[in-house]
């Protein structure tokens, strides 16, 4: 697959250069595809594959707060060995549930995550979590006792 698309990429490059540009195919076209070629099959191999999330959304989702609960289970696992993936992709998931949680207070319908407010709900340990960048995925038995303290909220 990763040849096709680099083969793919080379043969468009070429073409346009000579048909569309005008480019002397000898040797600056074919030195110039080369390049491209070239890039082109580094981000293939470098890239990271986009996950397709595959997983059906509820049948009785009435809130925004659900959805993004049903597709947080299937990413735990992922996150767990890959910090990336818990960066990208838990943690905003688990701020906008935070938000949502905190938000539901009397007076806090307005605030973010860096409020003081914010910090007294949600505990020091899971505030953390949520706002500092080095923050990593805790093991799965203190994760879940975030989990459900925020679930209390």
């Amino acid at each position: 697959m990763i040849w096709l698309v680099t083969a793919l990429t080379a043969a468009v490059a070429l073409v346009f250069q000579y048909v569309v540009v005008g480019v002397p195919l000898v040797p600056w076209a074919l030195l110039i595809t080369l390049v491209i070629a070239a890039l082109a099959h580094l981000a293939v191999r470098l890239l990271p594959p986009v996950d397709p999330n595959w997983q059906a959304l509820p049948a009785e989702s009435s809130a925004p707060i659900a959805t993004y609960a049903s597709s947080l289970g299937a990413r735990l696992a992922d996150a767990e060995s890959d910090p990336h993936r818990f960066t990208s992709r838990i943690r905003p998931r688990l701020q906008t549930l935070a938000l949502g949680r905190i938000r539901r207070h009397p007076g806090c319908g307005d605030i973010g995550l860096d409020d003081g407010r914010a910090r007294e709900l949600l505990g020091d340990d899971l505030h953390r979590l949520l706002t500092d960048p080095a923050a990593t995925m805790p093991n799965p038995a203190r994760f879940a006792e975030m989990l459900t303290r925020l679930e209390e909220l």
